[in-house]
């Protein structure tokens, strides 16, 4: 099941260039000093050109265990294309569902297709509290800005992990929404240093992992019921007026779809392309034993896959 609207329109952004590729400028000093690591200076956006083409990630993307969502990269490619704006960019979206499905395995495949740099943001009950800023947050800069130097990229994929068993208070819901939505996070105020940053060319996933099974994939007698992982309200809002909510499921008529998807996408990262390697993984992930009342995690299908491959490297030496 799945919940789209329509994307949001943004004003034109001056670009400036390196070389061949287009690069924006994300950090503006509120002050006579400098932005903090190097950002006044201008940053590339990557995954743009070819990528952004019908032929390009639209049509490589994969991912059809999850109804909807090629459908929509395929549409936030096409609207940077027509607006002659380089680089990837997608409006924000959120992916909910129980825990294991699969959702940051979605998040990575879909930054590796575009060419993007992904960044993890782990948020808890205290991210953005008054006296987190005064006692670390102070010294240490927002995650976004980190990453977009670390990467000297200016569009990178930058995940939000949220979790059930961790609600996050009001505040932090407040912060999160002024770097998510679009209508705000062109100019969002870094305070501790004095710094206005563009966060616009951020494509922004929001991960909600719901209760965690025991590692054997079986609950036991006293441990806790599964949790469905749901969004805070206003930011569930946000996502849905600017972007899109996906729900990720494991039903059996989608279960194939979701292990090939994997199967595909490791042995893409290991520069395996010959299709009887792929069926022999495909092979062994269908070996997996699941628990009976649910089903296999996507972290026992990846280990699987990437066990699968390592034996038909060995194998391969050996011969």
């Amino acid at each position: 099941m799945v919940a789209l609207s329509k994307n949001s329109s943004r004003p034109a952004v001056p670009h400036v260039f390196i070389g061949e590729q287009p690069s924006v400028i994300v950090a503006h000093p509120m002050g006579g000093h400098g932005a903090p690591l190097g950002l006044e200076r201008p940053l590339p956006l990557l995954g743009g050109g070819y990528r952004l083409a019908p032929g390009g990630m639209p049509s490589t993307l994969g991912i059809d265990h999850v109804p909807g969502l090629r459908h929509f990269i395929a549409e936030a490619c096409r609207h940077r294309a027509l607006c002659g704006r380089g680089g990837y960019h997608q409006p924000p979206i959120a992916l909910v569902g129980q825990n294991g499905v699969g959702k940051g395995f979605v998040a990575h495949w879909i930054a590796r297709n575009a060419g993007v740099p992904l960044f993890r943001m782990p948020v808890g009950h205290d991210f953005g509290a008054s006296h987190a800023v005064h006692d670390v947050e102070q010294t240490l800069p927002p995650v976004p800005m980190v990453a977009m130097a670390a990467a000297r990229c200016a569009n990178p994929v930058i995940v939000v992990e949220l979790d059930v068993d961790n609600p996050i208070a009001a505040e932090v819901e407040e912060t999160l929404i002024s770097m998510i939505d679009p209508r705000t996070n062109s100019r969002w105020i870094d305070d501790g240093r004095q710094t206005i940053l563009d966060l616009s060319h951020v494509s922004w996933i929001v991960e909600v992992q719901g209760r965690r099974l025991h590692s054997s994939g079986v609950r036991k007698p006293n441990e806790l019921r599964p949790i469905e992982a749901v969004l805070p309200d206003r930011l569930e809002n946000t996502i849905r007026d600017s972007g899109a909510v996906f729900r990720l499921d494991a039903p059996r008529q989608l279960e194939e779809l979701r292990i090939l998807d994997v199967a595909i996408d490791i042995c893409a990262a290991s520069m395996v392309s010959d299709p009887d390697v792929l069926a022999s993984v495909l092979a062994d992930i269908r070996e997996i034993d699941g628990p009976s009342f649910d089903y296999v995690g996507c972290d026992e299908i990846v280990r699987t896959a990437k066990w699968s491959l390592s034996r038909h490297f060995a194998d391969e030496h050996l011969g």
